[in-house]
């Protein structure tokens, strides 16, 4: 069959669309929205959920930990978790629970019956709590996330399937590790997450040459990392459940060469947020060099938060040192979405980033199973 030259000229232009497109790189940019979509709960019910599941069981157990953080609530939010109306109550935000007390470590100050280290017989009652706070989140988290929908992983297959895996950086606000499972699930995929751990070399450094780099930047830290204070070293496990190994089999979150408790590394959106850990430094440099590459920034489930000025102060930096404008998609919307709080959503947006910037009303989901319709 002969082709007429208008055919030919428009295969050459789909052809060279094509091949601008592979050429751009595009980075995926999930929070809060995207975990919820799988089951997971979003920040402002994450307390709600756990109390509820405390006083339906009747699980006392840990009498300590349920006591200290009772404590916390009543005595810092006004709140009687034991014996309220859950369902009448609007609890802080995980990220507001916890910053109060990485601001008061940072500023060396105390609460009252809240203290630092010191020669009381309670001392150091803050440093508890957070750890109490952090295993609070993991625990709803493996809980609620244990059995998914699998729409990251769908996203993940879908973007292999189209061939845009190649192009691709994640980019997570989010502690949980849903991309992290959908990711490594693949056996041609090696996950860089822009730092070495002791147990698990970057491949940018060792690369495979039968498997495809894939950049996850975690940049407020990981359920599954664990940091040992003495060795200054990171350790990587391969699910969320090992934060509970803090209180069931303390042993398996010990430092292997030194034998000091690790911690996990979770930091807060907060604006003043504690970089001291080198590791997430790291991060957020990697964040930043790559993202500089990038044509394309797609946000999935982030409601571009006022308090998290270190994102927003990274994606500025990225926004304006390039020659060209970076495009920029959100994807934010969920059945039952009130139309005020989208609009207040897309003013913040705008006001930070511009006017330019697309708003696509479709959900997470829909984005996972057809990725390539927004790319």
């Amino acid at each position: 069959m002969i082709l007429s030259l208008s055919s030919y000229f428009c295969i050459f232009l789909c052809l060279a669309e094509r091949i601008k497109f592979c050429m751009i790189k595009t980075a995926i940019f999930l929070g809060g929205g995207a975990s919820a979509a799988e089951g997971a709960p979003v920040q402002n019910l994450l307390f709600k959920k756990y109390f509820k599941s405390l006083r339906a069981e009747s699980n006392y157990s840990d009498c300590k930990r349920v006591s200290e953080l009772s404590s916390y609530f009543k005595e810092m939010f006004f709140i009687d978790v034991l014996h309220d109306d859950l369902d009448a109550i609007q609890f802080p935000t995980f990220e507001e629970a916890i910053g109060l007390l990485d601001l008061a470590v940072r500023k060396r100050q105390s609460f009252m019956d809240f203290d630092l280290e010191n020669l009381a017989q309670s001392c150091n009652r803050i440093g508890f709590i957070r750890q109490y706070l952090v295993l609070l989140m993991a625990e709803v988290l493996e809980d609620k996330t244990s059995v998914v929908k699998g729409l990251h992983r769908t996203l993940v297959e879908s973007l292999s399937s189209n061939g845009l895996l190649t192009d691709m950086v994640f980019l997570s606000t989010n502690y949980d590790i849903l991309i992290d499972q959908a990711l490594a699930s693949r056996d041609d995929i090696a996950l860089d997450y822009g730092v070495d751990f002791t147990n698990y070399a970057s491949p940018a450094y060792s690369p495979d040459n039968n498997k495809l780099i894939v950049q996850l930047y975690k940049v407020h830290g990981s359920l599954n990392w664990f940091y040992c204070p003495t060795c200054s070293s990171l350790r990587l496990i391969k699910c969320q459940q090992g934060v509970f190994n803090w209180l069931t089999d303390p042993a398996q979150v010990r430092c292997r060469r030194c034998q000091s408790m690790e911690t996990p590394v979770i930091v807060p959106p907060t604006f003043f947020k504690d970089m001291s850990n080198s590791f997430l430094t790291m991060v957020w440099h990697k964040t930043e060099t790559t993202l500089r590459d990038i044509g394309h920034l797609i946000f999935c489930g982030y409601s571009f938060p006022d308090a998290d000025m270190h994102v927003k102060y990274l994606l500025k930096r990225i926004q304006t040192n390039r020659a060209g404008r970076l495009k920029i998609t959100v994807i934010n919307n969920y059945p039952g979405r009130k139309a005020a709080r989208r609009l207040e959503e897309e003013e913040r947006y705008k006001r930070f980033l511009g006017t330019h910037v697309h708003f696509a009303k479709k959900t997470f989901e829909e984005f996972c199973r057809q990725p390539e319709t927004f790319i």
